[in-house]
């Protein structure tokens, strides 16, 4: 039976950054908004609504990830 959610091929990177920094240092970086959220929060120990997300391009993506 074929997927009624078809794949579209379209791949999405985001970063999680502190509120306010105007720098904008990845605190995360993952494919999901949300997991990006929660593993900042995790990591840092602080609330969730102390982080903002950004889409990011795939470049930007790997040269974060490898650091």
């Amino acid at each position: 039976m074929p997927s009624l959610h078809p794949d579209p091929g379209i791949e999405y990177y985001y970063k999680t950054c502190r509120k306010g920094d105007r720098e904008a240092k990845a605190v995360t970086v993952n494919q999901s908004p949300v997991a990006a959220l929660a593993y900042a929060s995790e990591i840092t120990g602080l609330p969730r609504d102390n982080f903002e997300v950004h889409e990011i391009s795939k470049e930007e993506f790997e040269k974060l990830r490898s650091r």
